[in-house]
């Protein structure tokens, strides 16, 4: 078979912008990250960033599709694309995705926007965009095939042994979509926090995405993207773990997990995730992204954990321009000084 898109060049490439109920009419015919949902871009929004849907047509065909936040920035910083993840495209062509890149530049320029930000979210493949203009950037996430081909995912003898733990302590499961567990989630996402601070002596911020709030997490139960997954022990009526995942057309993705003490020294973290996996499979979802890592101390052993849950780390990439338009240009020196000194973790 000829793969057509390698011999295209997609010169004639346009981008169109729609409503979101247009955008998302054939959005199950693409290759789609959860971070480019109209449910998850439209929670993200906020007074100076507004939802975008863009179509990249050719000869009246749509071949990817992108949504994100168009936002104003004033003088200072000019206007900005910010997108969670690649355009989705039908099959994952390198050719393909560099085509709607270069076209998103162009059409990026021609709206006088300063920068694009793109994020490698739930990337939905490892394709590292060439195009020039872009600077690549990698990541990783640990991703759980639920229906792999041996028909059994590979759990770790120790998250097993947790499980067993959990189950002694008459470990129990529950599902809820009620907005007053957010106050909850933020608890517990404070207590890891605190956990992993004194462990490893750095903080960060658990709501860890750009626009990622305890309100707009309010705004993606409202838009039915997630739902939350706890659990507790001996019927206490307490919620030890909690976490927040989103979910849609067999997708998944662990956004937000917090634990309090027991919940550690109970196995509880992990027989949450073990038997949140076991309900997808039984449901005949796809995948379960876990996420990445938190380029900390701690990051190796959130690692293995992940690796225990039947994780299989994926390389993705993200790219990010310069300023696009003078006379914002001639602070790109800057910007490329701050990402050199990155790279030598002088910051």
């Amino acid at each position: 078979m000829v793969d057509i898109t390698k011999s295209r060049d997609y010169k004639d490439l346009l981008v169109k912008e729609l409503d979101k109920d247009k955008w998302e009419a054939n959005i199950g015919e693409f290759n789609y990250s959860l971070f480019i949902s109209p449910e998850w871009v439209s929670s993200m929004s906020f007074a100076h960033g507004s939802p975008v849907f863009l179509d990249f047509v050719d000869a009246d065909k749509v071949i990817g599709k992108l949504s994100g936040l168009f936002i104003k920035g004033g003088k200072a910083l000019g206007n900005q694309f910010f997108f969670y993840a690649y355009p989705a495209i039908r099959t994952n062509q390198e050719s393909l995705l560099n085509a709607c890149m270069k076209a998103l530049l162009a059409y990026a320029k021609n709206r006088k926007v300063q920068r694009i930000i793109v994020g490698s979210y739930d990337q939905q493949n490892g394709i590292k965009c060439k195009v020039k203009g872009f600077i690549a950037n990698e990541r990783y996430e640990y991703v759980v095939d639920l229906q792999p081909e041996s028909g059994k995912i590979a759990f770790s003898q120790n998250l097993k042994r947790n499980v067993k733990k959990a189950q002694k302590q008459g470990a129990t499961l529950a599902e809820s979509e009620d907005p007053k567990l957010v106050g909850r989630l933020s608890a517990l996402l404070n207590s890891t926090l605190d956990k992993r601070a004194n462990k490893y002596g750095h903080k960060y911020n658990p709501f860890y995405l750009p626009y990622l709030n305890p309100g707009s997490v309010e705004r993606l139960l409202a838009n039915k993207a997630g739902r939350f997954y706890y659990s507790g022990m001996n019927e206490d009526g307490v919620m030890h773990c909690l976490l927040f995942n989103l979910e849609r057309d067999g997708k998944a993705f662990n956004l937000l997990a917090g634990s309090d003490e027991l919940s550690y020294q109970n196995g509880l973290a992990s027989w949450l995730d073990y038997s949140i996996i076991e309900l997808y499979r039984e449901k005949g979802q796809s995948y379960y992204n876990l996420g990445g890592g938190t380029g900390d101390a701690g990051s190796e052993g959130l690692e293995r954990s992940k690796q225990s849950k039947g994780g299989v780390k994926k390389i993705v990439y993200g790219a990010t321009t310069n300023f696009l338009l003078y006379p914002h240009k001639l602070l790109n020196p800057l910007l490329n000084l701050g990402r050199f000194l990155k790279k030598l973790k002088l910051i």
